[in-house]
């Protein structure tokens, strides 16, 4: 393969990969929402503490997005 085709390769599927930990980061977001809305409104007998696991989750799943969508925009370009 030349070195135009890997980083074409390689950008296509890092792109691919990015969308897919976005879709993952936004499902995880609606997710959260709903989680909070049973605890508000539904059942106030929540602990409040496990709530920051989802959002560690989702500060990991939106860099991990953004990372790969960067480098593979940046493979891409060049």
């Amino acid at each position: 393969m030349s070195k135009k085709l890997k980083k074409r390769v390689n950008g296509g599927l890092a792109i691919y990969a990015g969308i897919g930990s976005l879709i993952t980061a936004v499902m995880s977001v609606v997710g959260f929402l709903v989680m909070i809305y049973k605890a508000v409104f539904l059942n106030g007998n929540y602990n409040w503490e496990l709530y920051f696991i989802p959002i560690i989750g989702l500060m990991i799943a939106g860099t991990m997005a953004y990372i790969l969508l960067r480098i593979g925009y940046e493979e891409l370009e060049n």
